[in-house]
């Protein structure tokens, strides 16, 4: 081979060494460039999942926090509603206990309230123990007011029924009755005795 060709064949194999190297080391550079930015994306992307995982997390907390919470109060709630409960339940029977002439004085009271809602004449139910109390109490009356004791004995603890004398109305004035009625009003009281607030 002749000193020319040996040298072209030198020049054409070093320009070809240059250019793969150029070729290399661009490639070398792209593929950093490549790492760097799937690098990037990764972390932001594990930040990302950490930080929704993290609300996640926050949410899940708050929920069982305040299903807790719920629970605590209904809890609370039912207790209470025990408490009232067993209060009016207690209030009944001392209620149905009383006797003499306070217990005359209350059936009087009931009477004539009915007879406020009704009219001057109707007709008293009341419990078999309670007849002679209640007989007692419509002598107490006005003269002017017309009411008639039913034979038949009602289920209560105590107190009356009055009925209109046609039957259209009633009005139910029973022990139990009405602490039904005053139930609302008095649980705050009997709950703020049970818990103090």
């Amino acid at each position: 081979m002749s000193k020319a060709a040996a040298d072209t064949l030198e020049k054409v194999s070093g320009e070809f060494e240059s250019e793969a190297m150029a070729d290399l080391e661009a490639g070398r550079k792209e593929t950093i460039k490549r790492i760097e930015s799937v690098r990037k994306e990764a972390t932001e992307a594990v930040t990302k999942i950490l930080e929704t995982s993290m609300k996640q997390a926050e949410s899940v907390k708050r929920q069982i926090i305040g299903a807790a919470e719920l629970e605590t109060r209904n809890a609370q709630l039912k207790a209470l509603e025990r408490g009232v409960g067993e209060a009016f339940d207690l209030a009944a029977k001392q209620i149905s206990a009383a006797s003499g002439a306070a217990h005359e004085k209350a059936i009087v009271g009931l009477i004539q309230e009915g007879l406020d809602v009704l009219g001057k004449h109707a007709v008293v139910q009341c419990a078999a123990k309670d007849k002679k109390v209640v007989a007692a109490a419509i002598k107490k009356l006005d003269p002017k007011v017309k009411v008639t004791l039913d034979d038949d004995p009602i289920e209560t603890i105590g107190g009356v029924v009055l009925t209109t004398t046609d039957g259209s109305v009633r009005f139910d004035n029973t022990f139990e009755a009405r602490l039904e009625r005053m139930r609302p009003t008095l649980r705050k009281d009997v709950a703020y005795v049970l818990t103090g607030s």
